[in-house]
């Protein structure tokens, strides 16, 4: 028999009120369900489980399932970034059918408007136009390749000119602006009808091109309902989310909802229970935790809004199902969630680590679950585009947070001792796959490094022992560590 098959917690463990905290990390939230196996093991059972982002996500369906890892473990294992809400395929596919649509469309209008055959001076004088069209056609070359070399030298020249306007700023009136466009609107609409009526040689699917852009940016600038129509169509290119991200929380949710009524919903919300998620108000800029007792708790709301944060109490299973699914909006991805006429999102970036909410619940030990390494990070190679620069700049944020909030421990608090009061389970370096990359191959790997990490971080921290027999661990609870019965109210 290995030695962690042996391991068992301390029965002399004098921790009471034990708290756990998930934090953020997308697909790298895998990790944290090898951490949750070995919990199960031990029969660890928090007093408090605290989640952010993907977190909230594995607390909602752990503590659902009554600590039993299982029925999340199979959605890891099973499911792909389709079934998850990240939907790169249907995204491909809804795009390159409305940019071929749009361009064959476009393609028609400008066919049928720039043709010589079937303009007024056809019609009018009845002459022959193979002459008109082959040079308008040269002309309309030569303009789109006048065109492409001012494209390019846009590009070349791009900092000269965004110096020279630095040096001489201006402001543009909205109205006046407006006024101009609907003018140069008119006078290319003019000359086009003139030289579509006449026989005169003429660039028309350039001259087709402009008037049909400017009158498309003349109308959208309106003020009016086609205005306000054709801006709104423009964001709702965007798929799902009229503009406010890539994808909704309706997969997320789907999945939730199935766990939690597979599960038992009265263990997520109401007296006994004793979970917190945590998103980002959009209205007022505070982390709101939502909490899942029904009665108030002056000393925790108190000790909450001194960190510039907020109580939310949920009324029911179903607002801590939106709760998690807002805590996981990650911004420009998901669209941000409503909540009581409120708009949260993801709060990762500001508390990924809310420790702060487990003291003030009156936790007296804490497991702490990282999904990178909490050293300070090392220096790098600059990122090479700018989504591994949101990476890196998500990565420090979560590495500066999790330090103020280890700062503001109480003194006698350490990650050292015999047994230690905080046990930080975090991986040996940064883990090797993408936090939008949802894939059961990956799952089933950060499951195996959670699991090993979680045995090596709670063996350091001295809380196990190793009994020779091999007999079973005592559950952690009540006395042993702070059952879910003991956690309302802190």
């Amino acid at each position: 028999m290995s030695a962690r098959a042996r391991a068992r917690l301390r029965a002399d463990l004098p921790f009471r009120r034990t708290a756990l905290v998930l934090s953020g990390g997308g697909a790298l939230g895998a990790y944290e369900v090898g951490v949750l196996r070995v919990l199960e093991t031990l029969r660890i059972v928090p007093s408090l489980v605290v989640g952010v982002s993907i977190g909230a996500i594995n607390a909602l369906a752990w503590v659902a399932a009554g600590h039993d890892v299982g029925p999340i473990e199979r959605v890891w294992r099973t499911s792909r970034g389709e079934v998850l809400g990240v939907q790169w395929v249907s995204l491909a596919l809804r795009v390159s059918g409305l940019l071929t649509t749009l361009v064959a469309s476009f393609e028609a209008l400008l066919t049928l408007a720039g043709s010589r055959e079937l303009s007024g001076a056809r019609w009018l004088w009845h002459r022959p136009s193979a002459e008109s069209d082959r040079l308008s056609t040269q002309l309309d070359v030569a303009l789109w390749i006048v065109v492409a070399l001012a494209g390019v030298l846009t590009v070349i020249y791009a900092r000269r000119v965004a110096g020279g306007l630095d040096r001489h700023p201006g402001s543009v009136d909205p109205s006046r602006a407006r006024r101009w466009l609907a003018r140069a609107t008119w006078v290319a609409a003019i000359v086009y009808l003139i030289v579509w009526w006449t026989p005169v040689s003429w660039p028309q699917r350039v001259s087709a091109s402009v008037l049909f852009l400017l009158g498309l940016a003349w109308a959208a600038s309106r003020p009016g309902r086609l205005g306000r129509w054709l801006r709104e169509l423009a964001l709702g290119l965007m798929p799902e989310t009229r503009g406010r991200g890539l994808w909704t929380g309706r997969a997320r949710r789907r999945i939730l909802d199935q766990l939690v009524a597979a599960g038992d919903p009265s263990r997520v919300w109401g007296p006994g229970t004793a979970l917190v998620v945590s998103a980002l108000s959009v209205d007022r800029g505070r982390v709101a935790h939502f909490v899942s007792w029904p009665e108030p708790d002056p000393a925790f709301e108190a000790r909450v809004a001194a960190e510039l944060d907020e109580v939310v109490h949920v009324r029911d299973a179903g607002e801590m199902i939106g709760a998690a699914v807002a805590s996981s909006a990650i911004p420009g991805i998901f669209q941000p969630e409503r909540i009581g006429g409120r708009d949260f999102v993801d709060a990762g970036g500001f508390a990924n680590q809310p420790l702060r909410v487990a003291l003030a619940h009156g936790a007296d030990a804490l497991i702490v679950v990282l999904l990178g390494p909490s050293r300070e990070p090392e220096q790098e190679t600059p990122p090479a585009d700018v989504v591994a620069l949101g990476g890196r700049l998500l990565q420090l944020a979560n590495w500066r947070n999790l330090q103020a909030e280890l700062r503001h421990l109480p003194a006698d608090w350490s990650r050292h001792g015999a047994p230690a009061r905080v046990c930080v389970v975090e991986p040996r370096g940064a883990l090797a796959a993408s936090p939008l990359a949802f894939d059961p191959e990956r799952a089933a790997k950060l499951i195996e490094l959670g699991e090993r990490d979680a045995w090596d971080a709670l063996a350091r921290a001295g809380w196990l022992d190793a009994p020779s027999d091999g007999t079973p661990a005592p559950p952690h609870s009540g006395e042993a560590g702070a059952g879910a019965g003991d956690a309302r109210g802190a």
